[in-house]
């Protein structure tokens, strides 16, 4: 059972994760091979809840009545008047009753006194009348005179607390307002901390246009982030149609996690290890001519990345092709190592018709011992690579239309690994330059020994037959340095050594920033201690004397004596303390990314230096697979 570890995971709690292959697979294509397209995954940048102070609103107006004025000499009157009219009314219906009781016997008597009283009492019961009934309608007129003198007194108050009324309905629908607004901005503010709080916390980084060449420099010594960084973006390329290939010089199975996604999304998967143990039988030479043959395996025999070996190439190609010229069936290593043999020492292990013509070729090549070296280190050459690889005319071809095409090396530096992995170097360029290319994406992953020149000579391969390339380089040092970056895109992953951390810190840029240079501080402290004395002394005399005219002795003196002392002291203490700092600033031209921090990164993180668009994009990634598993992942990038 295979094992595989989604290392690094240093950010937003990711972990590392051990699981089967066939698990973690299964896992990922689902979500890896949906869009969007990606290289990595952008953290968000770390934004605190907005806080949103909102007043407090005001309590509810409450409704305060008026005080209301006093009308209590105006309701006393309004009561003198009511009892007035009271009392008359009653003195009146007394009187009626009386009077009503009575008349037949007041009318009798009255009769007696004839005409002339009886005309009186008519007038008279008029008049009594009469006063009568003013003085009720006079007592009536009092009441509502004192009715009406309360309501002029109260209609003051009266439109006062109209006024209040209106200002009061006012005042409560602009709390209620306010309290709309209020609950609104809280609503508001809460749903902006919800946001900020539930947002993504990864987005998809990827080039802002597509590179022509991607240059991968650094990683751990176990490649867990160079398969990490292949499985992000190569099942993001694989989920819009294209092919990839993988040239894993490593030995560390670099793109069989790329695989392993692959089969769990349904895609077919081509995979060819060479190495020491067990010779594979495939078919390398189809499609390629005896001269394409010659100079790709004379290429890959002497293309080392020390010195100059022009001549030495040309006496290899000019070789194989007598070589191959001579043959009468299809070419395989044995074939041509045996070919080499009989030119070298006029014998070999072919048709006596191959030696024959062979042989009539020894005079064109220089008998040396110069010669006779190159010819042995050709066939020792040739040897090895037919000891891993049996090119078989009818075997399994080299490139494949599978979706998803692996061919491997053995770790290590040994003289066949080395020779092995610029043979496929080679065949891949003639792949492209005779459109026997299967299409899509090469990588190719351990290129550090193959030397500056041969990957400059397959980025321009690639190039014109319009073939994405992406190098996985170790080191970036010597002629390897010169050459970054110019396909537009360089990721920049984690690095071990001092002196490749600096070269990458380079790469990456410097930025003027302003940084503090200086920092004074200046403590002072003063005490004075002062004093001072004083003394004084003053004398003082006085001699009168005084004669009389009369010539007697009356003479007269006085004397008198007067002195002075006096002293004064003063001290006087003061401390004094004193603290001022400074700080100075200067603008300093200084690395973006300092060298010790790509000394620490996690394995799986990279720094994406991007050329491609307009402008120059510097962003850090991370390339781990597994945070496609997080909930809060964007599906687009971020602004």
């Amino acid at each position: 059972m295979s094992t595989y570890r989604m290392a690094g995971g240093q950010g937003r709690g990711l972990s590392s994760v051990t699981t089967t292959t066939e698990g973690w697979a299964i896992q990922l294509a689902p979500r890896l091979f949906a869009p969007p397209a990606r290289w990595g995954w952008q953290a968000a940048a770390v934004v605190p809840a907005p806080t949103i102070t909102l007043p407090t609103p005001a309590p509810r107006p409450a409704w305060v009545e008026p005080p209301r004025p006093d009308t209590s000499a105006l309701v006393a009157a309004r009561s003198k008047a009511v009892t007035r009219v009271i009392w008359r009314l009653a003195f009146l219906t007394v009187a009626a009753f009386a009077f009503t009781t009575y008349q037949l016997v007041i009318e009798r008597q009255v009769s007696r006194y004839g005409n002339s009283a009886h005309q009186v009492y008519t007038v008279a019961l008029l008049v009594i009348a009469a006063l009568l009934t003013i003085g009720v309608i006079r007592a009536i007129s009092g009441v509502r005179f004192a009715n009406r003198n309360i309501r002029t007194f109260e209609q003051p108050y009266h439109q006062m607390r109209h006024t209040e009324q209106q200002r009061y309905r006012h005042a409560v629908q602009a709390w209620e307002q306010a309290q709309y607004q209020h609950s609104a901005a809280a609503a508001q503010a809460a749903r902006m901390a919800t946001a900020a709080a539930n947002g993504p916390q990864w987005y998809p980084v990827q080039p802002a246009s597509e590179p022509t060449r991607v240059d991968v420099f650094g990683g751990d010594p176990h490649r867990h982030g160079w398969a990490s960084l292949l499985v992000t973006f190569g099942s993001s390329l694989l989920a819009g149609g294209q092919r990839i290939t993988v040239l894993d010089f490593t030995g560390q199975e670099v793109g069989e996690s790329l695989a392993s996604v692959a089969r769990a999304g349904g895609l077919s998967v081509g995979s060819v290890t060479l190495t020491e143990e067990e010779t594979v039988g495939l078919n390398l030479f189809a499609g390629l001519t005896n001269r394409d043959i010659a100079e790709c395996v004379g290429h890959a025999a002497t293309s080392r990345p020390d010195g100059d070996h022009r001549e030495e190439r040309a006496l290899a190609v000019d070789v194989l092709k007598m070589v191959l010229d001579a043959l009468d069936g299809p070419a395989t290593f044995a074939r041509l190592a045996a070919g080499v043999r009989v030119l070298s020492q006029g014998a070999g292990e072919l048709a006596p018709e191959e030696v024959n013509r062979l042989a009539a070729r020894i005079g064109d090549i220089d008998q040396n011992e110069w010669a006779a070296r190159q010819l042995r280190l050709l066939t020792r050459q040739l040897d090895m690579v037919n000891d891993v690889v049996a090119a078989i005319p009818g075997g399994r071809p080299l490139w494949t239309n599978d979706r998803v095409s692996l061919v491997a090396t053995d770790g290590g530096r040994s003289d066949r690994k080395e020779l092995l992995d610029r043979l496929l170097v080679q065949l891949a360029q003639r792949a492209m330059d005779g459109h026997g290319w299967p299409g899509g994406l090469l990588v190719v992953a351990g290129a550090d020994h193959l030397g500056a020149k041969t990957v400059q000579a397959l980025s321009e391969h690639a190039r014109h037959a319009g073939v994405r390339l992406i190098l996985m380089i170790d080191q970036p040092q010597g002629d390897l340095e010169k050459s970054a970056g110019t396909g537009g895109v360089v990721c920049i992953m984690k690095m071990y050594n001092h002196r490749d951390a600096t070269i990458a810190a380079e790469f990456i840029g410097k930025g003027h920033k302003f940084v503090v240079n200086q920092i004074t501080r200046q403590v002072g402290s003063t005490f004075t201690d002062s004093g001072g004395d004083s003394f004084g002394a003053n004398t003082g005399g006085t001699n009168n004397s005084k004669q009389r005219r009369s010539g007697t002795q009356g003479r007269q003196n006085g004397l008198s004596d007067s002195r002075g002392h006096t002293w004064t002291g003063t001290r006087g203490w003061s401390t004094a303390d004193n603290v001022s700092t400074s700080t100075g600033t200067s603008r300093v031209y200084e690395f973006t990314v300092e060298p010790q921090e790509i000394l620490g990164m996690p394995e799986t993180l990279f720094i994406l230096v991007d050329n491609s668009g307009h402008g120059r994009r510097v962003i850090t990634a991370d390339a781990n697979p597994g945070i496609c598993l997080r909930d809060r992942v964007s599906a687009i990038p971020a602004a």
